[in-house]
């Protein structure tokens, strides 16, 4: 029998989770893997819970949530060689696109028994771990002033009730983004881990979750129908914002972003705005396995 934790987020998503995880810790007994139902309380709870189990001794540790939870409960796992099987429950999931992990919860349940583990790279934004990117500009404002009480009901059709007033209001702070200690202007930038942004979006198609570099991506101008440009070029999934000269990259394996202007600029981080200027991303020293389907 296996033994291990179920880590959740009950509120990710457009549904409370409670009732489906204990189902599933239900389901999988008879299977030969035992959890402990563990919901999460608020932020980082994640990483304090699989820091105990781990400690405790476990086989695998299971999380569902967006990919912040997801991101917490990595982090959790650093320097340890348990697993981590990863429950797409958040509303882009954009970890799970990557790995080509299903994003039925239902399918990807299967991958605690038949998945394999996949090594990933953990990163750091000052002290806040995250595995896919760091924003700073207007994807981080939007993070931080939406409601989660319509991002719930309505998944990301309710993200855009906060998206479009904060487009138009957006002023295009002045940034300065160091990467690997040469400095370059900026509006608005992510620093990314992965190719993927907001679901299937592509952000930056050279990013890999393996890597120790990290992918600036950089907006350098004011002008708003060549910004609008940039994300409708994304969401079209073929890199055109690159190809078009509307946004680059740089990369490096230490990247700082700074505000030039007289006020902090807020930071997502895996799409929770936790932080604001000036940050300092960088590779860790570890990495964490995650399990992936075998084909």
């Amino acid at each position: 029998m296996k033994r291990g934790v179920l880590i959740y987020n009950p509120t990710a998503g457009q549904r409370d989770r409670r009732a489906r995880m204990s189902r599933l810790i239900e389901e999988m007994r008879p299977r030969g893997v035992e959890l402990v139902n563990a919901p999460t309380e608020g932020p980082r709870h994640a990483t304090e819970i699989v820091r105990d189990f781990v400690q405790r001794g476990v086989d695998l540790v299971a999380a569902c949530g967006g990919d912040g939870t997801i991101s917490e409960a990595a982090w959790g796992l650093s320097g340890s060689e348990v697993p981590l099987a990863v429950l797409p429950g958040g509303t882009s999931n954009v970890l799970a696109r990557e790995l080509s992990i299903p994003l039925s919860i239902d399918r990807a349940q299967e991958l605690l028994l038949s998945g394999i583990p996949r090594r990933v790279r953990l990163l750091t934004a000052n002290d806040r771990p995250f595995l896919l990117w760091a924003g700073a500009g207007l994807d981080a404002r939007i993070m931080g002033r939406m409601s989660p009480l319509l991002k719930r009901w309505f998944g990301r059709a309710g993200i855009f009730c906060t998206v479009a007033p904060e487009f138009f209001r957006y002023e295009f702070p002045r940034l300065e983004v160091v990467v690997d200690g040469v400095a370059h202007d900026a509006t608005f930038a992510v620093i990314c881990h992965a190719s993927r942004y907001a679901g299937e979006w592509i952000i930056a198609p050279d990013a890999s979750l393996e890597a120790e570099e990290m992918d600036a991506m950089l907006f350098s101008g004011r002008n708003r129908w060549k910004f609008f440009s940039l994300f409708q070029r994304m969401e079209r999934g073929k890199s055109r914002h690159l190809q078009d000269g509307i946004a680059r990259t740089v990369r490096g394996r230490t990247i700082e972003i700074r505000s030039l202007e007289p006020y902090p600029v807020e930071v997502q981080v895996d799409g929770d705005c936790v932080l604001e200027t000036p940050i300092l991303c960088r590779a860790s020293d570890h990495e964490v396995s995650i399990l992936v389907p075998a084909e």
